[in-house]
């Protein structure tokens, strides 16, 4: 490869586009300039949030293409990236991954459950990863959110969301 003609080469990754499911996106913490949540969940550019604080949330309220009615989604992965390249400590921490089942309440002695009925199905880990491969038998998904439980020091990337799943009839 001719690295003179790779306008590429040598630059830092700063964010991984991925096509996510129709979605209502809602953010609980100002984003930076126009890196907001719903620009990186449609894959144009990374999410950066301003200093998140215990209880702030992050969430995508599942709907089906064309329609603005809300949606079921069965969920079979999800990826989400904090940091990057350039700001490696904005990381999330301490941030769990929940979701509002359609029928959460068949869950409520079994799974670790929020008081809003969220069940929490992950978290991120300290390198700023948070995936899983969904157990099918969770069910079907009304929304999925990220949920802070501690204030942080520094400002939070989200450099990868990567949602896959099924929308059901």
């Amino acid at each position: 490869m001719d690295e003179s003609k790779d306008k590429h080469f040598g630059k830092v990754v700063l964010f991984y586009p991925h096509t996510n499911p129709e979605a209502i996106v809602v953010s609980g913490i100002k984003c930076y300039k126009h890196y907001s949540l719903k620009r990186a969940y449609l894959g144009e550019t990374f999410f950066w949030g301003l200093l998140p604080q215990a209880g702030d949330q992050l969430s995508f309220q599942f709907r089906k293409p064309l329609t603005l009615r809300r949606k079921p989604l069965t969920l079979r992965r999800y990826f989400f990236r904090s940091g990057n390249g350039e700001h490696p400590s904005d990381k999330f921490y301490n941030t769990t991954i929940e979701a509002l089942l359609v029928n959460g309440s068949q869950y409520s002695n079994s799974l670790n459950i929020t008081a809003d009925g969220f069940v929490v199905i992950g978290k991120f880990d300290n390198s700023g990863i948070a995936a899983a491969n969904v157990d099918e038998n969770l069910g079907r998904v009304v929304t999925l959110r990220l949920h802070v439980h501690s204030d942080s020091d520094n400002w939070a990337i989200l450099s990868e969301i990567h949602i896959q799943g099924d929308f059901t009839r």
